[in-house]
């Protein structure tokens, strides 16, 4: 009974009982079904049958689907931003939204049929498909995008508009009736179902896959009045405290040309912002002539008792007082945005613990239009802020963004007085010159020679010149030289 096995009597208990322990073909066995699933997956994304025992369903492997998709975003702001960043931890559920979404759709779909039984094989597939789509749109975005496009990576854009979210539906909806191989009336409702609970969902809520972010070095908040808390005296304050800055702006001169001049400093926990506002509104007001129409919108709770907060509320309050007191056929509003931005083209408006609207490039397209303001100087100063070029362009304005619409922008931090936009651009440029646009041609190099140096990837700032403001920019710029 003890005596040692034959070869031959070996080889059959081997092939009977799998590999002897120590053999690594385990983990060989499950990369190869991983494999497989991808080419799954692939499949499936693109509407092919595929039968449902090739599809090897295991946790670990529905995990890998379910993170797939933040890989490659992960890795473009790691290339972008290098090493000097940290995990956006609080962006973190908004990057993981699809998967409850996900998870309820499989269960629901699963147990319509009357197969709860696969729930996790639905799940898995689901996420299978998913993880290509999401690949595949970001792909696209980073590959794809030339000027005079945004609007179409905006609707191609996965994070809530509609192609892609009825291409996900469609994909799933087939992929549940074929491998569940239901009957016909069953199939109508799979795809029914996956409208309801894919389609309506993904088209309403916001993924922000920027986990990867810049250091902030945030100093912290201590118990000094520069980092009081919004208490009940002002909060009930601040609308006079807009009120006495919109009064104080003065009618325009007749015959001559008045620069408006409206600065937004949006995010309160980063002073950069506040000190830049202000110290362009003083060049402005020492070179410019905008003494008696300047407008500052800061959230800091450092200027809370002497600075109207910014937000779309204010910034509406803003336009209009200009629009009400300036001569729309000559004079000209600058309006200067400093924040931060996202992926998505959001410029940031935040001061905790309140809520502000989101403002985009539709949003302040609309509010420009409303004060009915036609001759505009626009800069916008954030990362992605490209994407604000195409939506306020037209033939009455100029408009300057500090990032292409895929590149972030740097320099935002408390200890600094200037972003890197702000620097060259304001403080270098516009002292040396009163054209707004000889001063972009002079600071984008000096921005991209900076950010070499310091081994970041280029901002690429971008810009927009109309034909009908031309003259009276040019206008403007011989005024004030001859001043």
């Amino acid at each position: 009974m003890d005596a040692a096995l034959t070869t031959e009597e070996w080889q059959i208990e081997t092939i009977d009982n799998g590999p002897p322990p120590g053999n690594d073909s385990l983990g060989i066995s499950e990369f190869r079904k991983f494999r497989k699933n991808l080419s799954n997956a692939f499949k499936l994304a693109l509407f092919c049958s595929v039968r449902a025992d090739p599809i090897q369903v295991a946790w670990w492997q529905i995990a890998v689907f379910g993170l797939i998709s933040l890989l490659i975003p992960l890795v473009h702001d790691l290339q972008s931003i290098g090493m000097n960043g940290e995990i956006a931890w609080d962006v973190l559920p908004a990057a993981l939204v699809h998967l409850p979404i996900i998870l309820f759709a499989s269960i629901a779909v699963a147990y319509a049929l009357g197969r709860g039984e696969e729930t996790l094989l639905l799940l898995q597939t689901f996420l299978m498909i998913a993880a290509v789509i999401d690949t595949a749109v970001y792909v696209i975005y980073l590959m794809a995008y030339m000027p005079y496009v945004e609007r179409l990576l905006k609707i191609v854009s996965y994070a809530g508009y509609l192609p892609p979210a009825v291409w996900f539906a469609i994909a799933c909806a087939k992929a549940a009736a074929d491998l569940l191989l239901v009957s016909i009336p069953r199939r109508v409702l799979t795809y029914g179902l996956c409208a309801v609970l894919l389609v309506v969902p993904f088209t309403h809520v916001r993924r922000d896959l920027s986990l990867w972010q810049q250091v902030t070095n945030d100093a912290p908040a201590d118990s000094s009045d520069a980092y009081r808390q919004l208490d009940e005296e002002i909060f009930y304050e601040q609308s006079k405290v807009l009120e006495r800055e919109l009064a104080a702006v003065k009618p325009g001169r007749r015959g001559v040309i008045d620069l408006y001049f409206i600065g937004i400093g949006g995010y309160a926990d980063q002073d950069v912002f506040m000190k830049e506002i202000n110290a362009v509104s003083r060049l402005f007001q020492e070179r410019f002539g905008t003494d008696g129409k300047t407008i500052r919108l800061l959230n800091n709770r450092k200027t809370l008792a002497s600075s109207p907060v910014a937000s779309v509320t204010s910034l509406r309050a803003a336009l209009l007082r200009v629009a009400e007191v300036m001569d729309k056929d000559e004079d000209i509003l600058f309006l200067f945005l400093t924040s931060h931005g996202s992926k998505t083209h959001h410029f940031s408006f935040d001061l905790k613990p309140l809520r502000f609207q989101e403002l985009d490039p539709t949003k302040l397209r609309e509010l420009l239009d409303e004060s009915g303001i036609r001759n505009r100087v626009i800069i916008v100063s954030a990362c992605y802020s490209g994407g604000f070029v195409d939506s306020l362009k037209d033939e009455n304005t100029l408009v300057i963004s500090a990032s292409a619409v895929d590149k972030n922008s740097f320099g935002c931090s408390n200890e600094a007085e200037w972003t890197y936009f702000g620097k060259a651009y304001f403080d270098e440029a516009l002292r040396k010159t009163h054209s707004f646009v000889d001063a972009f041609e002079f600071a984008k190099p000096v921005i991209a020679d900076r950010e070499k140096k310091e081994g970041y990837t280029a901002s690429e700032p971008q810009i927009a010149l109309g034909e009908t403001i031309k003259p009276k920019l040019l206008k403007l710029t011989r005024q004030l030289d001859s001043q």
